[in-house]
């Protein structure tokens, strides 16, 4: 892993989001963009005699102020880790819409993994599908997303849920989150989420041939079919369960549960959420 791209809004979630990353970098060898992305806020002075001109808010100084303070905050954090490897620490501001800023920062210098914090104050995970500044990021960002929320981080990483679909882009994303996280000894494990146990004869035959895909990798992965009133729900406990510390889906799962949101008992499971989120979009570079 080469570089890590931290989002900070300079909050106290998003500090804590960089600290998860930081411990990540350090097991990586890899290093750490702390990376902050402030609207041009239009105001519009007075009618002068002519038409009105639009004018841009200065508040470069300050941002940039913010992010050196973040950076010396987070470089303190990683100095008192007592690791064998500190990352090395960048920064950069922009100005601007966040999808068009973070675009061409990823278009120019490529990253990894992009890092961010959940604004939630008690869910992560219903941020993540409800969080405006989460989805564009996930629209724009062509390498994997870990959405972290306030209240829990990462301090090791041994397993991993993956919740499949059977959609031909969740083999391409389970091979890139082994190449992503090879440094780890990871276990893997797989699950599909059957509603009231029914299933078509579509379902079967694309789980099958997921299957035989699955039988194709190098390192084994496991693979478990679940049954539940509601996906939210089951994959909050199976995560439990299995002491998972991280759970992962592609932007087609995603978008699955963003669906889900409309019911008030997938809102209720969602919050109960508690480990990081890593989402990979459509477009992430394999």
């Amino acid at each position: 892993m080469k570089r890590i791209l931290v989002l900070t809004d300079f909050s106290r979630n998003s500090a804590h989001a960089a600290r998860s990353a930081a411990w990540l970098a350090e097991k990586s060898h890899a290093g750490l963009l702390l990376w902050n992305c402030s609207p041009k806020i239009p105001i519009m002075p007075g009618y002068l005699g002519g038409a009105a001109v639009a004018e841009a808010v200065a508040g470069t100084g300050e941002g940039e102020g913010l992010l050196e303070v973040a950076v010396r905050q987070l470089d303190d954090y990683i100095s008192g880790t007592g690791g064998t490897y500190k990352p090395r620490l960048f920064t950069c501001y922009k100005e601007g819409s966040l999808e068009r800023e973070l675009a061409l920062q990823l278009d120019e210098h490529p990253v990894e993994l992009i890092v961010m914090g959940s604004a939630a104050s008690s869910c992560s995970v219903e941020h993540v599908f409800s969080g405006s500044d989460t989805f564009k990021v996930l629209e724009t960002g062509t390498c994997p997303v870990l959405v972290v929320p306030p209240r829990a981080g990462l301090d090791q990483l041994e397993k991993i849920v993956f919740a499949t679909d059977f959609e031909p882009q969740d083999i391409s994303a389970l091979r890139h989150l082994q190449e992503l996280f090879s440094m780890f000894d990871l276990d893997i494990e797989v699950v599909h989420v059957t509603l009231n146990g029914d299933k078509d004869d579509s379902t079967i035959a694309k789980e099958k041939q997921f299957l035989t895909q699955l039988s194709g990798f190098d390192k084994p992965i496991n693979y478990k079919e679940i049954r539940g009133k509601d996906v939210t729900g089951r994959l909050n406990r199976i995560s439990k369960q299995t002491g998972a510390d991280l759970l992962s889906m592609t932007h087609h799962q995603y978008s699955v549960f963003k669906r889900l949101l409309t019911y008030s008992q997938a809102k209720k499971e969602l919050a109960h959420q508690k480990i990081p989120l890593l989402l990979f979009p459509f477009n992430a570079k394999k």
